[in-house]
């Protein structure tokens, strides 16, 4: 059924997108270094998960384009100001509502707090004041531990990148970080340290985040591509090795509810 639907969308997506002789100016891909998802590989190229599935979709569309890996504080500030941009894997907040034109989702996210086994076991003697938080520069986990508490130049740093708070941790120089825990399990091994899933952070999807100068049109057939992409199996094709399946499944079901 999946498979027939996929081939009636295609048909539909040939008859509309596909059919432009000209996709318009090229689109330029912001995004941070966030393996297994977009990473710099052995070449120097960047590649990844998403940077597949988004290829994938560009030659269905015949789209141009060109990637750049920046952190991610860096890529929002371009992607509000520049024409012709394209942010991920973007979480989708009230507060960046207006700025972007959505596609997606792409992704799921769960984020949780990830701490040392002691403080999940004995957490009354353990709070916010006397723990110290690690969250990067201008991201949605950024907002929701200021919520807990958490102050920057107190007991939170804030980074550049998102894999800098791992590193901190490694190096013990923070004791809470947040990861998706759909991908991290209950437990995550940081050389020698071990971090255990403590409280939950925020649950959302991730989307391609188009600049609102880009015609409606145009984001639409990447709307509808990316719909194709679920519906003929690529999408579980390109994710089943690296994402987790609880997470591939929560997707489809998504897909499966809107469609």
């Amino acid at each position: 059924m999946r498979l027939l639907l996929g081939c009636c969308l295609g048909l539909l997506l040939s008859a509309g997108c596909f059919a432009r002789e000209n996709s318009g100016p090229e689109l330029h891909f912001l995004t941070e270094h966030s393996p297994p998802s977009q990473y710099l590989n052995e070449a120097g190229e960047i590649d990844g998960v998403t940077i597949q599935l988004i290829r994938h979709l560009q030659t269905q569309l015949d789209e141009r384009l060109r990637f750049t890996l920046l952190p991610w504080a860096r890529a929002l500030k371009l992607a509000r100001q520049r024409p012709n941009t394209v942010l991920f894997e973007t979480v989708r907040t009230p507060a960046r509502e207006p700025y972007f034109q959505w596609v997606g989702p792409i992704k799921l996210f769960d984020m949780q707090l990830y701490t040392s086994p002691e403080v999940v076991a004995h957490p009354a003697d353990f709070s916010e004041e006397n723990l110290r938080a690690c969250a990067y520069r201008s991201s949605a986990q950024l907002g929701y531990f200021k919520q807990l508490g958490f102050e920057a130049g107190h007991n939170l740093s804030v980074v550049a990148n998102a894999h800098e708070c791992q590193v901190m941790a490694e190096r013990g120089r923070t004791d809470v970080i947040a990861l998706n825990a759909l991908r991290y399990g209950d437990f995550f091994q940081l050389g020698e340290l071990t971090l255990q899933r403590w409280k939950p952070l925020y649950r959302s999807y991730l989307y391609l985040a188009f600049s609102p100068d880009i015609p409606k049109e145009r984001v639409q057939c990447w709307q509808d591509a990316l719909k194709q992409s679920y519906m003929d199996g690529t999408m579980r094709r390109l994710y089943q090795e690296d994402y987790p399946e609880d997470m591939i499944e929560q997707l489809e079901t998504y897909w499966q509810a809107k469609y």
